[in-house]
């Protein structure tokens, strides 16, 4: 089926707002792509970006382009002569694979292929990288949760303690762990970096997002994770953001075994109208072909209803950490604040003033705060030793400066 014909209403019949948007706007009309892919590749990649933003002139040039970059970082990692040089080629070919994957929302031969060439990539840096990194297929309902598990660098034996990360609907597992200097491997950290349903590589290989999928994907990711000596089984804990902000709070209210999740840049609205209705159209088409619904939007607009952590919150009962913008265009900090006042366990949050749905730069309270990936970071490593966590709101300034505030559950109680 022709794509054009696939996804929401929106999308099918105001192609020519986005491309006219694109034009004006550049590559992240709708999102900081360019800004949270570059995150784990470093500073070398922005050349590719540049290149990208400077050939591409409507949504139809996405897939070629960022194609193209792919294949040149892969000769470039071929005719390599140093195998650091190779590495890095390697991880930004198959980041630049994943680029060119996201605007493909069907099942297709050219999505296929290109997923392959994204692992085959991402496979070959990782016989390269400065510390171990292994495939994990996870069996789940007939298919597999594809990850990679990653260990610090210099790693010899015992169990770590271990995160599992997700990124959102955007971010495939790829984009979770940096070429160099990761928050999470830098403080000991093993990671199991993963694909749930509908996310990444998951609904190339025909694992779709159903509105409990992630609950039912969690119990088998956890049961992996206690099957590897590497993992510390006392000392496991969850992270997610954008739309793993959702994903990743189902899996923490339905694993105790976790000692704390941290979930930001949040999607939390029940139902998703924000994200579905008023933002960039998108969002919806993609999020219908990831639940296998792209060609019936009444589907979808009922299914919608459903993603709603409301009824799982009550279920938390380790820490649970929030890191919003309190200016989230995608999903209203209301309902962020809200899940808070119900968590039964610790709900601590950071909310950056005039911060925006990714927390990305030039909004004053993200440029001069504290980094929310540090902060994330060091709070997780103390859930792992045992520390207490409290309710409490760091809210930051646009001075950059923490102002304490009152928890949504003290403002409930009085």
């Amino acid at each position: 089926m022709d794509q054009r014909q696939l996804g929401p209403r929106r999308w099918r019949e105001q192609r020519w707002i986005t491309d006219s948007v694109l034009r004006t706007d550049g590559l992240e009309w709708d999102q900081p792509r360019v800004a949270y892919t570059l995150r784990p590749m470093g500073v070398d990649a922005v050349p590719d970006f540049r290149v990208a933003q400077s050939r591409i002139h409507k949504f139809a040039d996405m897939v070629p382009v960022f194609t193209e970059l792919a294949q040149r970082r892969e000769r470039l990692a071929e005719a390599a002569t140093n195998p650091v040089a190779a590495r890095e080629h390697w991880f930004h070919a198959a980041l630049l694979y994943v680029t060119a994957e996201w605007p493909i929302w069907q099942d297709c031969p050219q999505l296929v292929a290109l997923d392959d060439r994204k692992n085959a990539c991402y496979q070959a840096y990782a016989e390269l990288a400065d510390h171990h990194v292994e495939r994990v297929d996870i069996p789940f309902e007939g298919g597999a949760v594809p990850a990679w598990f990653h260990l610090p660098r210099g790693y010899t034996s015992g169990p770590l303690p271990t995160v599992i990360s997700c990124g959102g609907m955007d971010a495939p597992k790829e984009l979770n762990v940096n070429l160099y200097g990761d928050k999470f491997l830098e403080r000991g950290f093993a990671v199991l970096a993963f694909d749930g349903p509908g996310q990444g590589e998951a609904p190339v290989r025909g694992v779709k997002f159903t509105p409990t999928a992630w609950i039912e994907a969690g119990e088998k990711i956890v049961d992996w994770c206690r099957s590897r000596p590497e993992v510390d089984s006392e000392r496991i804990v969850g992270f997610g953001l954008s739309f793993g902000s959702y994903w990743m709070s189902q899996i923490a209210a339905t694993q105790p075994a976790l000692r704390g999740s941290a979930v930001g840049l949040v999607c939390h609205e029940p139902g998703c109208h924000m994200i579905f209705e008023m933002a960039s159209p998108s969002f919806k088409a993609r999020y219908m072909w990831m639940s296998g619904l792209e060609h019936d939007e009444a589907a979808f607009d009922a299914m919608a209803e459903q993603i709603d952590l409301r009824p799982l919150i009550g279920q938390m009962s380790a820490p649970w950490l929030v890191v919003a913008g309190d200016e989230d265009e995608l999903s209203p900090m209301e309902h962020s604040y809200d899940l808070a006042r119900r968590c039964p366990s610790p709900a601590p949050m950071l909310v950056y003033q005039q911060g925006r749905h990714a927390l990305s730069l030039p909004t004053p309270s993200v440029a001069l705060g504290p980094n929310w990936l540090t902060y994330a970071a060091d709070w997780l490593l103390e859930r792992t030793e045992g520390k207490p966590a409290e309710d409490l709101v760091d809210y930051v300034l646009p001075s950059g400066q923490i102002e304490r505030r009152s928890h949504p559950k003290e403002a409930a109680a009085a």
